[in-house]
Formats: structure tokens, C-alpha cells, sequence
């Protein structure tokens, strides 16, 4: 059965202490993955290349004073990040997970951030009224049960000419029984609900008037790990015999997944900005 609110917000309760320690870096405090493009050598600086990406196109609308929300947003460190660089506009975080929307608070508060506030919620529900100027997801799109409620909700928040930025895995159509097993075992460790192509994403969008206005394949600045294949299939195979009482165990079995389905180009790692028309 495909992963529920439930087993989503489960899975983050339980690993987000876990993924800040052995993940992330104290200067950075993010969860999602890092990258490498030419010039980057300490991880601190990787982590930050995608708050970086969000900040750069945030200052692209040139506006004053931008309101911004954050649909997924883990503690808040890209949040934070955006606001201190933009030095002005507001920002709202959702997160499913009462675990991370308790350390973003705890971290706004500590670095006095007024123009910043948290709240837990489902983003394919959002408990908010905008309007917003941007909105984005790190990693966070492949959680939504019904990515085309998600789409919906954020048409219903942009204003006119707002954008929205999706940083994600999207899905490359294959018919190799293997690869499906591959992507079978990233979507059941990472609690992957319902995964997308971009062509999907995008005739989505428009349906709800968002048009796609930039992508950009950012696999190349990921620092793959992927293992020779039998080796793979063993871990694979002798971590499922594993108990599977805390969601770290499939975790760590989606991510070797992931490497493995990346490596191979089932999954891609991109950059998609929207446009609400």
C-alpha cells in the first residue's frame, strides 16, 4: 500500500533527530541533500547550495518586502536562511511532523526571528489564506498523497505572478521490470506516496494555471554512492530480514535505492520553477 499521512509523518518524527545528527552540519541544520557544483569542497557550503538556489530566485521578484512559505519545511533552516538574505519579508513554514515544527520554533526563537512562524500541517491542506509571492518544496513534493490537491493548494495561495519552486526526485518512464523493483524499494523506505514525471507535473500545474518557466538537472552536482549491483541486491535483500520497528532501518535502504535508480537515470534530481499565470 503506498505510504500515508500517518507513515509519512511517523517516518519524520522518528528519523528527523537522527538525519540532523548524522546528516546535516550544525552550521547548516538542513535535511535534504547536498550538492556540488565546481567549487564547493566543504559540506557545510554543499548543504547551503539549495537555500542559495531558493534565495537567488526570492530576489529575483524584487520585491520589498516578499512573503514566502515553505510547504515541507523541516526545522526551518532554509526558511531562516531566505529571510536573513533578503534582510526583510515574511515567512510561514508546514511541516506533518510535530517533532521538526518544535525545533523550527525552538530555533526561531533562539535567533529571534519575528518575521518567521511554524505551524504543523498537511501542505495538500494548508491551514493558511496567503496571499504568498513565492512558495517552495525541498524534497518534499514526492510526500504528497495527491500531488494534484498539493498543485490546487498552491494556486490557491500565489498571487498573481507568484512562483513556485519544486527541488525533487521526478520518475523517468521505464518498462524494465528491474528498475521498477529499484524505484519500489526508494518509494517503500522513503515513504514515497505517489511519484511523478515532469511532463506530469507540469500538464498538472496548468490545469490549475501554473506554468513552468525553468528546469534544471542538478543529479550532476550530487555526489552519488551507488554500489556494484549484486551487493546492492544483497543489502537490499538481508536488510528487509531486518526488524523493522523504527523507520531508520528502511531509510537507509530507500536511500542505497535512490543512489542505485539515480545512477541508472530512472530518477532525475531537478529544479522546477512555476509561474501562476
Amino acid at each position: 500500500m503506498p505510504a500515508s499521512l500517518t507513515d509519512v509523518r511517523a517516518y519524520y518524527d522518528k528519523n528527523t533527530p537522527l538525519f540532523l545528527r548524522f546528516g546535516s552540519s550544525p552550521e547548516t541544520q538542513t535535511i535534504h541533500r547536498s550538492l556540488w557544483p565546481q567549487g564547493i569542497h566543504r559540506l557545510e557550503d554543499a548543504l547551503a547550495v539549495s537555500n542559495n538556489l531558493i534565495l537567488d530566485e526570492a530576489r529575483t521578484l524584487g520585491l520589498s518586502h516578499p512573503q514566502i512559505a515553505d510547504l515541507g519545511c523541516g526545522v526551518g533552516a532554509t526558511l531562516f536562511h531566505v529571510l536573513a538574505g533578503l534582510g526583510a519579508g515574511r515567512g510561514v513554514g508546514v511541516t506533518l511532523s510535530a517533532v521538526q515544527a518544535r525545533l523550527a520554533e525552538s530555533t526561531r526563537q533562539s535567533l529571534s526571528f519575528s518575521n518567521a512562524a511554524f505551524l504543523q500541517g498537511d501542505f495538500q491542506h494548508v491551514p493558511l489564506q496567503g496571499p504568498f509571492d513565492l512558495i517552495y518544496s525541498i524534497e518534499a513534493f514526492i510526500h504528497a498523497q495527491a500531488p494534484a490537491k498539493y498543485l490546487s493548494e498552491v494556486a490557491r495561495l500565489l498571487k498573481p505572478k507568484g512562483r513556485l519552486i519544486l527541488l525533487d526526485d521526478f520518475y523517468l518512464p521505464t518498462q524494465s521490470d528491474y528498475a521498477q523493483r529499484w524505484l519500489k524499494a526508494y518509494k517503500d523506505g522513503w515513504y514515497v506516496p505517489n511519484m511523478q514525471t515532469v511532463d506530469e507535473v507540469r500538464a498538472s500545474a496548468l490545469t490549475v494555471g501554473l506554468t513552468l518557466r525553468e528546469t534544471k538537472l542538478l543529479t550532476p552536482s550530487l555526489r552519488l554512492r551507488a554500489l556494484p549491483d549484486l551487493l546492492a541486491k544483497f543489502i537490499l535483500w538481508a536488510g528487509n530480514k531486518l526488524p523493522q520497528d523504527h523507520p531508520i532501518v528502511p531509510s537507509m535502504l530507500g536511500s542505497m535505492a535512490l543512489q542505485q535508480c539515480l545512477k541508472a537515470g530512472w530518477i532525475e534530481y531537478r529544479w522546477l520553477v512555476f509561474e501562476k499565470n
